[in-house]
């Protein structure tokens, strides 16, 4: 049988006639069965964006080989990270990803047989963002709890910075109860002690204090002084509101609010500013409205207004009436012709006579304002006759 190197250059010489002729003969190589797909890589265990990953794909034996390499189901090609080098026989990927995982195989094949390697796959490390969880406003005295987590391979440690300063390690930090000083930026920092990388991640924690309010349950004032309602507030309010009879207090260009608005200001005071008033504070954290104050407006009297008849006849009784818009409420004397004759809101007259004939007066007095307001009324006295006859006449 042929071998390969029976390969050369051939003479043939006959003895009669003499003939001499030389021939070449070139015995081809055979195309040859791969067997035992060999696939080998530098190393396995990478750190993601920064190693890079060899393979080389071998046969024990075969000829005329062609590679084709998978990465799982999808064929790997060149680009800019991959690069096929060695008649496509080894793979180059620089700078690993978490996609680079694999599983990678080679594939070889020629004119008469195909192989395929074994599966190899990749460990690669690496960090995904980092994240925080928790409440971002909080008032003294709560308890804030702080998450913090990240995709890493392997797991990463944890560690706590609040305001640069180191406070505690692992994943999750809780603070203790929260006073105004707990203010800050809250830091974690996620290491990964394989790839000797780490990130990190801050959160501002607002803290405030619990706003409430109060005022005084009674202020008493008088009509046309001027007057502010303070509220008085611990804690730090974002705003605040006032409110009259429970509902929003109208101002104009005489009620007005400080820049804050923890003042309430009237000038002047009014009667109609009488009411319960209240004023709300309000933070991020909680909300709370005043006890009800009751602003009493003193004032007055106001002109009085008496009730009775005009005309009456001798004999009969009148009895008169007197009433003053007042706060409080006025105290009432009756004058008869200039002459003190009764005190309180009603005078009623005895039986008349022709002498009762006059003007009755009725003194509206404040005791709270030192002020008072008078009003007249004549009253017509007639004998009975003249009486039917002046009624005929009207």
């Amino acid at each position: 049988s042929l071998q390969l190197n029976d390969s050369g250059r051939y003479t043939v010489q006959g003895m009669e006639p003499v003939l001499k002729s030389v021939v070449t003969f070139s015995i081809l190589s055979p195309t040859e069965p791969i067997s035992n797909v060999i696939l080998r890589s530098n190393a396995t265990d990478l750190v993601e964006l920064n190693d890079t990953a060899i393979f080389t794909c071998s046969v024990s034996s075969g000829t005329s080989l062609s590679y084709r390499w998978l990465n799982g189901s999808s064929e790997v090609t060149a680009s800019d990270r991959v690069r096929l080098a060695g008649g496509n026989s080894t793979l180059t990927i620089v700078c690993v990803t978490r996609y680079d995982e694999g599983p990678f195989r080679c594939e070889v094949i020629n004119g008469i047989s195909n192989g395929t390697s074994q599966p190899i796959g990749l460990n690669v490390r690496c960090e995904y963002q980092t994240d925080v969880t928790s409440s971002e406003v909080a008032m003294t005295g709560h308890i804030v709890t702080f998450k913090c987590s990240a995709s890493s391979q392997p797991p990463s440690q944890f560690s706590w910075f609040f305001n640069g300063s180191h406070v505690a390690a692992g994943s999750v930090y809780e603070t203790g109860p929260l006073t105004l000083a707990s203010h800050g930026e809250y830091t974690c920092v996620a290491f990964n002690n394989v790839t000797g990388r780490n990130s990190t991640i801050s959160k501002m924690l607002t803290v405030v204090g619990e706003s409430w309010s109060n005022l005084n349950p009674l202020i008493e004032y008088f009509e046309d002084d001027s007057f502010t309602m303070t509220c008085n507030i611990v804690g730090d309010p974002s705003s605040i509101h006032w409110w009259k009879n429970r509902t929003s207090v109208h101002l104009d260009n005489r009620t007005h609010v400080s820049f804050d608005n923890r003042t309430l200001a009237f000038n002047p005071v009014q009667h109609s500013d009488y009411g319960e008033y209240q004023c709300m504070a309000r933070n991020s954290v909680s909300n709370r409205t005043s006890t009800r104050c009751t602003l009493l407006v003193n004032y007055g009297p106001k002109q009085p207004v008496i009730a009775g008849a005009p005309i009456a006849e001798t004999e009969q009784r009148v009895t008169f009436n007197c009433s003053a818009s007042s706060q409080p409420p006025s105290q009432f004397c009756w004058f008869f012709n200039g002459s003190q004759v009764a005190t309180g809101s009603v005078y009623e007259t005895g039986p008349l006579t022709l002498a009762s004939h006059g003007e009755y007066t009725c003194v509206a007095f404040n005791n709270v304002t030192g002020r008072n307001s008078t009003v007249s009324k004549m009253l017509t006295v007639v004998g009975k006759s003249d009486y039917r006859f002046f009624a005929l006449l009207c």
